[in-house]
């Protein structure tokens, strides 16, 4: 379960996605449990996963977030887009003494029931490179991810 929600995360994170089957949710039990864990959720767009999880995109409060639930319609984790400054403290702290330099390009908070971590990708001496942070401003992975173009 615990690799599942990490791929589904890194996936997602890196801009890739798994191969979608067609069609709107069908499991009116998985669109209950969302309506009352995002009330006032908007733009709602359902897609199917492999293996019969699902992916919620939608808007709440002005931010865009996916949501991903499994075939019992529990919620595995979310992802959100977020600017720098919404970091918590401990993550800009790290940022700013570990990549001083980097341009942020993207960044997107992923929290699933293992906790939450903040993928990163940031810009330094004209290579780019995906970061994962922890919420308390651990480096846990550093892994490039190309030139600039």
């Amino acid at each position: 379960m615990k690799n599942l929600i990490v791929s589904l995360a890194v996936a997602l994170a890196t801009g890739t996605t798994p191969a979608l089957a067609h069609g709107a949710n069908n499991d009116p039990s998985t669109e209950k449990v969302f309506a009352r864990q995002f009330a006032g959720a908007q733009n709602v767009k359902w897609r199917e996963l492999e293996d019969g999880y699902r992916q919620v995109l939608f808007t709440l409060n002005g931010t865009g977030i996916e949501a991903f639930y499994d075939q019992d319609a529990e919620l595995l984790g979310t992802i959100r887009v977020l600017f720098f400054n919404q970091l918590p403290l401990r993550v800009i702290q790290t940022m700013e003494s570990k990549f001083a330099k980097a341009v942020i390009i993207e960044v997107k908070e992923i929290a699933t029931a293992e906790g939450t971590h903040y993928k990163i990708l940031a810009e330094q001496n004209d290579k780019r490179y995906n970061l994962r942070i922890s919420s308390l401003g651990d480096v846990l992975e550093k892994e490039k991810a190309g030139s600039k173009k």
